[in-house]
């Protein structure tokens, strides 16, 4: 009667955070390792999983909102890939369909959701020497297109509105405007998701996103009115996948 209470068995592990309520998400295996017990990990070994956060509060505590079918870092994949709430692969939330390939070089993928309806677009945009030229875009069914922009290539106005939305983790993110990196840190492409039918002097007001590759996106506070959180997955995901990201 002493002795250590018996551990209550665990339940089945599933996503226990809503996609419509995700503002800040991670699909590296070891991005938001600051906030999630290692038995969780323990349980996650072999899987794909995707932690998020809510917009409420600051801490530091990461939930499970989906898991991945396909290999998320690795070797460069440009092919389909779903998201489900279970390890199983059963529950659907979203799918990228096999892209198809554009006269211009570029591959056009179709974004689907659990029952297979089209939810929008995604475009891999061919490479370009242009300093402005946008890597990414999202087509919405309502016409609405957001372009994936390299932070380099991006008005100032989007790096301060950046700042204030990722703080604390501001120093972090400032290692990475260079494209350096840092040791530990997110790898890849830091990219700026903006609409840019207003991309003049409201830089605050089209900027709906900002992504390190699979490593870390947060949405912004309009994010939500312009954004589908499926596609933001899907895109933040689809781009880290169609670059060469090296397990830490």
């Amino acid at each position: 009667m002493f002795g250590k209470k018996k551990k209550q068995e665990e339940g089945p592990l599933t996503a226990t955070l809503d996609w419509r309520d995700i503002r800040r998400f991670t699909a590296a295996p070891f991005g938001a390792s600051y906030g999630i017990s290692p038995d969780m990990y323990h349980r996650c070994a072999g899987l794909n999983p995707v932690w998020a956060k809510t917009p409420k509060g600051h801490t530091l505590k990461w939930a499970l909102v989906a898991f991945v079918d396909q290999e998320v870092e690795g070797e460069m994949a440009d092919g389909a890939f779903g998201l489900f709430t279970d390890p199983e692969h059963l529950r659907p939330i979203c799918r990228l369909l096999e892209p198809d390939a554009g006269k211009d070089g570029s591959l056009v993928y179709t974004a689907t959701d659990d029952q297979g309806r089209t939810i929008g677009t995604l475009t891999k945009v061919p490479p370009s020497h242009r300093l402005f030229k946008h890597t990414w875009r999202i087509d919405t069914p309502a016409g609405q297109v957001i372009h994936g922009r390299n932070s380099r290539a991006t008005k100032q106005a989007h790096h301060l509105a950046a700042r204030e939305i990722l703080n604390p983790l501001n120093q972090l993110f400032g290692a990475l405007e260079e494209g350096t990196g840092t040791d530990g840190g997110p790898r890849g492409r830091r990219l700026f998701w903006i609409d840019p039918a207003d991309n003049s002097k409201r830089a605050h007001k089209t900027f709906v996103m900002q992504s390190c590759s699979a490593d870390f996106a947060s949405v912004t506070d309009q994010g939500p009115a312009t954004l589908d959180r499926r596609l933001a997955l899907l895109a933040v995901i689809a781009e880290g996948r169609s670059l060469h990201l090296v397990a830490r």
